[in-house]
């Protein structure tokens, strides 16, 4: 009877540790490894930069490690940040959209219901080493950022009078690199979010070539 008892615990303990869910700020499958932190703080994002990025962003620090035989490419394109507070979604923005000579234009899309994925009217702008912000229109967050899920179109309108932005190399230098590798790689994340947000309040997307995979936070 004992010897019965020890393995029916024995086996509830596999098949919960079979149903065990990834651990916060982790994502894998046979091809890509993935441990990120979330940076909500203002002074803890200038700690991990060197440098102050400014309101209105939140940064994730990032380790890929390719599981495959052959280089994997690796960029921060691959990546979507959605907050579930209010549905803003927004892709990992390059450093000279950040900072670089000039402005992040996003057109908008039609207005949508509330919700995952969706948009109010009004442009979104990003100036020179500022968060983008909405154009009068109908208000609401950030919305859908991503462009190839059916939201707005970003591009960046060149400003050759303006100066060079310090923020722009360090931006770059901290960055998580653009590049194809074997060998594991890491560096920070752009993302623009408004308004207050906590940790499990975000989740990170990747889509990329080695599939999808979703990282949450505490």
């Amino acid at each position: 009877m004992r010897h019965a008892i020890l393995w029916m615990i024995a086996t509830a303990l596999i098949a919960q540790a079979g149903e065990r869910k990834p651990l916060p700020g982790q994502a894998g499958n046979d091809d890509i490894e993935m441990v990120a932190s979330v940076l909500i703080d203002r002074d803890e994002i200038h700690q991990a930069l060197g440098a102050d990025l400014g309101a209105g962003y939140v940064a994730v620090r990032i380790k890929v490690t390719p599981k495959t035989e052959q280089p994997l490419r690796v960029s921060p394109d691959d990546f979507t940040m959605i907050s579930r507070k209010d549905g803003q979604r927004s892709v990992a923005l390059s450093p000279g959209q950040v900072a670089g000579k000039g402005a992040l234009v996003v057109k908008a899309a039609p207005s949508q219901p509330g919700g995952f994925g969706t948009q109010s009217n009004g442009p979104i702008w990003g100036g020179i080493g500022g968060p983008p912000q909405r154009l009068p229109g109908s208000g609401g967050g950030i919305g859908n950022m991503a462009g190839a899920d059916g939201g707005a179109e970003a591009k960046v309108e060149p400003n050759n009078k303006a100066k060079d932005n310090p923020l722009l190399a360090i931006l770059k230098e901290k960055s998580l690199p653009d590049k194809e590798t074997k060998e594991p790689v890491e560096g920070l994340l752009y993302f623009p979010i408004e308004g207050k947000v906590k940790p499990k309040d975000l989740a990170v997307l990747y889509k990329g070539p080695a599939g999808k995979l979703v990282m949450e936070f505490k």
